[in-house]
Order: C-alpha cells, then structure tokens, then sequence
C-alpha cells in the first residue's frame, strides 16, 4: 500500500469516527509524526496533502526542517529539555509537551528574545506511568495561574498520551481525566 492509499485509509477512519460523535471531520488535524524519517518521506507526506508534522527531537528536526518544503507547519511533539527552548522556539510554531513550570519559565524566556508568542499544549499524566513525562493533574492544578500569567505563552489546551491497550475503551477514561 503507498502512502496516499494509507493517508486515505486514516482520513476514512476519522470521518468515521467523526461520525459516531456528531463531530465535523473537517475540525480534525492530522499531525504527521516524522520521528526517525528522512525529508523525502515527509515531501511525499507533503505531496499527498499533510501540511502539519510533528517531530520528538530538537536535534533530528534542525536537521531535517531546512530540507523539506518550505511551506509545512511543524509542533514539537516529544519531551523537550530546558537546554533546547532557545532553538526549539525558533523551529517550531507550537511545542506540544510543556509538562513542568520550569520549562514554561524557560520557553516564555526564550520566545520573549525572540520577539515571539509561543502556542504550547501543557502535557498531562493522568494515568501515572512512571516512564512517561508530564503533569501530575494537581501539580497542574496548582501551578496552571503561573503558567498562564506568562506573557509570551498561548496554552492552546492540554495533551496527553495513555498507557497502550489494544482496546481503545481502556484509554477513554485517561482522556476524560484529562477532560
């Protein structure tokens, strides 16, 4: 199968799914994950339709960004170290993994240099998964009027990722935590 029939494949599931719950599939944005694949793969990713990539590493995405077309729109999607704020507020229109005050601090600090208004989801870990990053929802709770109050900041909504299941039911009240 090539990568239009698969991008057909999922674009048919979403309306599918848009259908079941009385939602506009037209209010659904592919994020395309790029981890690990060359800017070949995202110019076909590109020529199918996607304009919007997501990539887990400010290394691999400072690499890769300048090599593919010039008109696609990229989030940072994995967990971000303070060290990288300054290149990944430049890279990036939207970093989707801030999952602590410090880092916030940080990413306000960097994009107020350069001139910029940061958009960021804030990362929950509603289910507790020791491996993986993100808030605690009270710590959230408890720092969320900090983190709004920083001017260079746009919280666009919350993110999270539970724990896999083969059964999509068994995520569904990781996300209505969330919610």
């Amino acid at each position: 199968m090539d990568f239009a029939a698969n991008l057909e494949a999922v674009q048919q599931r979403i309306n599918a799914a848009c259908g079941r719950a009385g939602r506009a599939p037209e209010s659904v944005t592919i994020v395309a994950v790029t981890k690990t694949q060359p800017p070949e793969v995202v110019a076909e990713a590109s020529k199918a339709g996607l304009i919007l990539f997501g990539e887990n590493k400010v290394q691999e995405a400072k690499a890769k960004i300048p090599l593919c077309p010039g008109r696609l729109r990229w989030h940072m999607i994995g967990h971000l170290q303070s060290n990288k704020c300054r290149e990944a507020v430049s890279l990036f229109e939207m970093i989707q993994s801030v999952d602590s005050l410090h880092l916030a601090e940080e990413i306000n600090k960097r994009a107020e240099q350069a001139a910029k208004t940061m958009p960021v989801l804030l990362e929950v870990n509603a289910a507790g998964e020791a491996s993986k990053f993100g808030y605690r929802p009270e710590q959230l709770l408890e720092e969320l009027i900090r983190i709004n109050a920083l001017p260079r900041l746009e919280i666009h909504g919350l993110m999270t990722v539970p724990p896999w299941a083969p059964d999509p039911e068994k995520a569904r009240p990781v996300f209505r935590q969330v919610r």
